[in-house]
């Protein structure tokens, strides 16, 4: 049998390797709302992770409802959706994950393959009807339901999506034209502005089993304005859907909400059991699909480059000289540099083959764009340094003994995009050129860090002797009254003491760090 053609994107330079401890695999695709990934746990169950465009993030008022939306979204219980896992509503992008459901959606299966058997449609209707039961009892109205919301798993179809666009109801963006919702499903109701009610949804899983069995809408295709005139002023048009179904069909698109039926309508309409379809519910064209959505996802194109969001690479002065594409941001920044600096070509080329910044170990160094301001630092340090610019390379070995502590840092904010060195002053981060002792980019990166139990007592020893090294620390470690602790290679070594994080006006991460003067590497070792 040959090997299943891949279905998810590679995960690319620019995106997160890992959300809220979740080890990113590849990208599914993206939306008005953001960008989904697949993602997996350490025990190795896969998840869909969609992260919210900075766009609502931004709103106060959209989290407040996304926070709502989460903790309703997490009472639906049923076969028929996907359950929420996790989420994460107050960092510096939200995010929602959920089961992952090894199936294409819908609407992909009908545009690719052509409208679906009777059976299989009628398995649709009634799945997704006993969904929305589900998330109706749980106080949630979905909003979008559409075919892309739809998705085919070899047991049965499972909703997704449910509840997340009322959080983005009020935004600015929506109160400015931007629409969240597919006007070909939407219900009169929701083209008018009026408030949302279950019955929305009735309206919805009309079009969607319309569309399921003809590869059309009921209100037809053409400019949004358009078609939402003929949702509130015409008639649907059902030319092809199945007689058995035709009916049900056309009281779910009734024009007055309390004129629809309820899912449990349609499910004893239907007559269909209380078991799902089981294998075998799907004609072979789309079974033969199937295997892809649970291979191995493709291998990454590269390194991480950048955090988890939609920042665009930093763009030069104007006027600078634009340099040629480079494997990693440290490299552009690098050429930006020397270019400034009148440096000739030939020097450049020399510094990249000395440098080999693209070989360093360590993902996610490279930088984002340097936020306008970062918080401001209240409190001096009392730290003894060691003296020298810095290169962007990691700590060099300070004076003093093993185990003699070189510095406390109080309150240090380690923005975004940004690092620091041991060594140098770590109460004014630098914009991230990879190599740093300590980066964050919304995760925290470094060479070895490990992280103290609670209770346990901190200091050098406890740091020196945990040696359950990870090379990044993703939100769930990025908490107040988490240790972390860093050894560099020169020797150095580091407590940091999480504070919490923050995003106003950029994301940070705020914590106090202590350093000691570890083993030193040994020369030539």
């Amino acid at each position: 049998m040959p090997a299943p053609v891949p279905v998810y994107e590679p995960r690319t330079p620019d995106d997160p390797p890992l959300i809220g401890g979740y080890r990113v695999l590849a990208r599914i695709g993206a939306g008005g709302m953001g960008r989904v990934y697949l993602a997996t746990t350490q025990s190795g169950r896969k998840l869909a992770i969609k992260v919210v465009r900075p766009e609502f993030a931004e709103d106060p008022e959209f989290r407040r409802r996304f926070q709502q939306e989460i903790a309703a979204a997490q009472r639906v219980q049923s076969f028929y959706t996907a359950p929420v896992i996790d989420a994460h509503a107050d960092g510096p992008q939200p995010w929602l994950a959920t089961a992952h459901v090894p199936g294409p959606s819908l609407a992909q299966t009908v545009v690719e393959l052509g409208p679906l058997p009777e059976a299989t449609v009628r398995a649709v209707f009634a799945g997704v009807a006993e969904a929305l039961q589900a998330v109706h009892a749980a106080g949630v109205v979905h909003r979008d339901l559409k075919p892309s919301n739809v998705l085919l798993a070899p047991d049965g179809p499972r909703v997704i999506d449910f509840g997340i666009a009322r959080a983005a109801d009020t935004t600015p963006l929506t109160r400015t034209g931007m629409r969240i919702g597919s006007p070909q499903y939407m219900a009169p109701e929701q083209a008018l502005g009026r408030p949302s009610t279950p019955a929305v949804d009735m309206f919805a899983l009309a079009g969607v089993v319309l569309f399921a069995a003809t590869g059309r809408t009921p209100f037809g295709e053409g400019p949004a304005e358009a078609v939402l005139f003929r949702v509130v002023h015409e008639e649907p048009v059902l030319d092809g859907c199945p007689d058995g179904l035709r009916d049900l069909v056309e009281r779910c698109l009734a024009k007055d909400p309390a004129d629809r039926p309820t899912p449990r309508d349609v499910l004893d309409a239907l007559e269909v059991g209380t078991d799902p379809p089981g294998a075998g519910w799907l004609p072979e064209d789309v079974t033969r699909r199937l295997p892809a959505y649970s291979a191995e996802p493709p291998r990454p194109m590269g390194p991480p480059t950048s955090g988890p969001g939609f920042d665009p690479v930093p763009v030069p002065p104007a006027g600078a000289p634009v340099p040629a594409a480079a494997p990693v941001p440290a490299v552009r920044l690098l050429l930006l540099a020397l270019a400034a600096a009148g440096v000739v070509i030939v020097v450049l080329a020399a510094a990249l083959v000395v440098l080999r910044p693209w070989e360093r170990d360590a993902p996610g160094a490279a930088a984002h764009r340097p936020p306008e301001s970062l918080p401001a630092a209240h409190e001096s340090s009392t730290a003894t340094q060691t003296a020298g610019p810095d290169l962007g390379g990691p700590s060099r070995p300070a004076p003093g003994g093993v185990g003699a502590q070189l510095g406390h840092y109080a309150n240090v904010n380690l923005a975004s995009g940004y690092a620091i060195n041991l060594s140098d002053d770590p109460k004014h981060p630098k914009a991230s050129r990879g190599g740093e002792d300590l980066r964050y980019d919304g995760t925290l990166w470094g060479d070895r860090l490990s992280v103290l139990a609670p209770g346990q007592p901190g200091g050098y020893e406890a740091c020196r002797d945990n040696t359950r090294y990870a090379d990044y620390l993703g939100d769930d470690y990025l908490v107040k009254g988490k240790r972390i602790c860093v050894t560099t290679e020169s020797g150095l070594v580091g407590l940091v003491e999480v504070r919490g994080t923050g995003d106003k006006p950029s994301a940070y991460l705020a914590f106090d760090l202590t350093v000691w003067q570890g083993v030193p590497p040994t020369p030539g070792g």
